[in-house]
């Protein structure tokens, strides 16, 4: 994807937003837009002021995951899927891990390894129009090990083998049903809900909430000893007692007053 197909931007302070802004194809991602991505991320994460990052699609879809023409190009080209089956884990895996707050806003359908990328986020919210499909099974595609551990961590087995195995599509309200959306918000007011939200992430301590996310993930991959206490660690460490005293006191003085 070329800078003008992917835009980042830092609409508020704290947070930044990477917009997948190829309408016309379905905002469906090329090889070259995975190393695009990489590249946004590097610009967010640099920002020590920013904790916060909201995925969106531009037009009618959030995407509609890996281009296929992309896709039928390099197996004619004798290019194995393992190669880009490897590039989009290597991406997903870094925004599941990223420091950053992630927040999913599906404005309408995400496909294939799209729906990975929304997993890969640590909240997802979507419009009534938002969808979700995973169709590798029908073109004899297995997915990758990190995204069938996504949807079976994130939506608990029985619906991973549903979605994975029948590549059935879900409605918005399925959505929400299976535990992949949060929110499903009016396709008007979607924007405004989404900038509400990621403000609200944006005004708590950065900190204390990527180290609460990354125990939180730890615990859900079912997290060995050494994990446990490195997590546990991350978590001391974040807390700083003056600047909490300081948030209480003044939540205690809004309440008041």
């Amino acid at each position: 994807m070329s800078t003008e197909a992917m835009r980042l931007s830092f609409p508020v302070p704290q947070v930044a937003r990477i917009e997948f802004a190829r309408p016309d194809r379905a905002n469906s991602l090329r090889p070259s837009d995975l190393l695009s991505l990489h590249r946004h991320l590097d610009a967010a994460e640099a920002r020590p002021d920013v904790h916060v990052l909201v995925l969106s699609g531009a037009g009618r879809y959030f995407s509609a995951g890996f281009d296929l023409d992309s896709l039928v190009e390099r197996g004619r080209n004798g290019m194995a899927a393992e190669d880009l089956q490897s590039d989009f884990e290597r991406l997903t895996n870094r925004l599941e891990a990223t420091r950053l707050i992630t927040l999913a806003a599906l404005n309408g359908p995400a496909l294939g390894g799209a729906t990975d990328i929304a997993l890969a986020c640590d909240l997802r919210i979507g419009s009534e129009h938002a969808t979700m499909t995973m169709p590798a099974a029908r073109f004899g595609l297995p997915l990758y090990m990190s995204a069938l551990r996504r949807y079976a961590t994130r939506l608990g087995l029985t619906q991973a083998k549903w979605l994975v195995l029948t590549a059935a599509t879900l409605d918005a309200s399925a959505m929400l049903a299976a535990g992949f959306l949060s929110e499903v918000v009016p396709a008007d007011s979607f924007e405004a809900r989404t900038s509400v939200l990621a403000e609200r992430l944006a005004s708590m301590p950065g900190g204390p909430l990527s180290a609460m996310k990354h125990a939180l993930n730890a615990i859900a991959a079912g997290c060995d000893d050494a994990s446990a206490q490195r997590a546990h660690r991350t978590l001391v460490d974040a807390i700083d007692g003056p600047a909490i005293a300081a948030r209480v006191a003044d939540a205690i003085s809004q309440r008041r007053s």
